[in-house]
């Protein structure tokens, strides 16, 4: 089971964000989950036909995309880890922060995916 998260973060928050996900990654890794942080790093779309998920996002150019990922044993272990997460005051409070933290008007964009068996 994998959960993501998109989202756009002015370039000015950049630093403070990274010292929140660390803070989240320590914590994950407390309730036994992978968690990575990624930043975009092109905006351009490899062929015709594909669409950078940056121009999906309307990402400008003060604005970086972010991508977390946090990886679970299973599903089982997702559902005990988001029951950790959702009694956590310490999860509660850097998810306030980081609401702060990214672009104004926006949200976080969330999926959970379940691996197929390809």
């Amino acid at each position: 089971e994998v959960s993501h998260f998109v989202y756009r973060v002015p370039k000015e928050n950049h630093d403070v964000m990274m010292q929140l996900n660390k803070q989240f990654v320590n914590i994950m890794r407390g309730y036994g989950a992978t968690h990575l942080v990624l930043q975009l790093n092109n905006t351009e779309a490899p062929m015709e036909g594909i669409t950078n998920i940056s121009k999906t996002l309307s990402v400008n150019q003060d604005e970086e995309t972010w991508l977390e990922l946090i990886f679970y044993k299973d599903r089982r272990h997702q559902d005990e880890v988001d029951a950790k997460m959702r009694n956590d005051v310490n999860m509660e409070q850097l998810f306030k922060q980081s609401m702060d933290l990214i672009t104004p008007g926006t949200t976080f964009i969330m999926g959970e995916f379940t691996r197929l068996g390809v």
